[in-house]
């Protein structure tokens, strides 16, 4: 593994009291789709266990959940500083309280579902009581402190890791809702995965159709060999482009066995698009044209997670969906290469247990990471959501 400029710059000790001091290079809020300068990343060859089964899933699991609890905690003890380090000039101190709170409440659920099958308290993440939101802070510290000699390199990486991840995520919090996210939802009409069924995942991919024989075509037939699914999102002005050139029959063959839902008409957010409503309209009327949606409910991904509370009550209204994500593999972001990206997935199965993953079939690196996750999902028993029961 490359580190990074900033991993460079923390001490093995990671002391994240100097890290708070330490600025999160990004850019604008309106360019998101840029994505951070500095982005979670890590090598999973570190890890010394391959997770080759259920048990071994939960083990990594538990460590993955303590060492974020533990370096969640040194973050939280610095507000102060978060102006700078989140590079946020605003920080909604409501929306960040909220966070943190679900977030501690999900680990320790993430870490007594982990401990279903420890043996014993000598295993790896089993000692002590069992974890509870108030609690999994100091846990996490004692895990740290007493990791077996074996793991000190992955420790370290794994650290540097969510030193990054965890910024990444309290900045979403920082500015919510202005500009709106994943991070926080503003309603039951809205679907992160996060309370999914434990080790259950959805696969969804943004962004497309490519123009014919592109990655759509590719991804399609791919998910069709290995007999799984997941949701298009689909740009209505991209949809219509195919329709036009190769009709509507092309189409059906091309999301056969998936599901389609509509993404807006062009990737824009919806937060401040005087038009929302149109675009909602048009480019969900275009996948219910062509008959590919294949899902219960119509379900709407707005460009970069951006909506309004009012664009949330027409759809819930309508017996619609918001459909966001808790697991961004990044695969979008320039400065991802494709091997960080699945084992960036990978980690995040590990730590969040259950939810929505988001990838994009116009970009190269998600020939890549899906079908490794297959494999990772077959051998630690992983389920994946049929689409069409959504």
């Amino acid at each position: 593994m490359n580190p990074s400029p900033l991993s460079s710059m923390i001490p093995r000790s990671l002391s994240l009291a100097a890290l708070a001091l330490l600025p999160l290079s990004l850019t604008a809020a309106s360019a998101r789709a840029a994505g951070p300068q500095e982005v979670a990343t890590l090598d999973r060859s570190l890890w010394p266990i391959t997770p080759i089964a259920p048990r071994e899933f939960d083990q990594a699991s538990r460590a993955e959940n303590l060492v974020f609890a533990q370096v969640l905690g040194e973050l939280e003890a610095h507000p102060e500083a978060f102006p700078t380090l989140l590079g946020v000039k605003q920080v909604h101190t409501a929306s960040v309280s909220r966070w943190l709170t679900q977030v501690k409440a999900t680990v320790a659920a993430n870490l007594r579902a982990g401990r279903a099958t420890c043996r014993d308290a000598t295993e790896l993440g089993c000692a002590g009581e069992a974890p509870t939101a108030a609690t999994v802070v100091a846990q996490g510290r004692a895990f740290v402190a007493d990791v077996p000699e074996r793991y000190k390199d992955w420790l370290a990486m794994d650290q540097r890791f969510y030193a990054v991840y965890a910024r990444e995520q309290l900045r979403l919090a920082a500015l919510f809702p202005g500009p709106t996210s994943e991070i926080l939802t503003f309603g039951a009409g809205e679907e992160t995965g996060a309370d999914w069924p434990d080790r259950e995942f959805l696969l969804t991919f943004d962004d497309g159709p490519t123009p014919a024989g592109g990655g759509t075509d590719k991804l399609a037939a791919l998910l069709r060999a290995r007999k799984a699914n997941g949701v298009f999102f689909v740009l209505g002005d991209a949809l219509k482009a195919r329709q036009d050139k190769l009709g509507a029959a092309s189409l059906k063959a091309l999301y056969e066995g998936q599901c389609v839902a509509s993404h807006g008409q062009k990737h824009v957010s919806h937060q401040k698009l005087a038009t929302w409503k149109e675009s909602l309209d048009t480019s969900r009327g275009l996948v219910a044209e062509l008959g590919l949606a294949g899902t219960k409910q119509v379900l709407f991904r707005p460009p970069y997670g951006q909506r309004t509370e009012a664009l949330m009550r027409t759809l819930t209204s309508e017996g619609s969906q918001v459909m966001l994500w808790n697991i961004d593999s990044q695969d979008w972001n320039a400065r991802m290469a494709a091997r960080p990206t699945t084992d960036r997935v990978i980690t995040l199965m590990l730590l969040w247990r259950r939810g929505i993953v988001l990838f994009h079939d116009v970009h190269d690196k998600v020939h890549q990471a899906v079908p490794e996750l297959l494999d990772f999902a077959q051998v630690t028993g992983l389920r994946w959501r049929d689409c069409h029961t959504l």
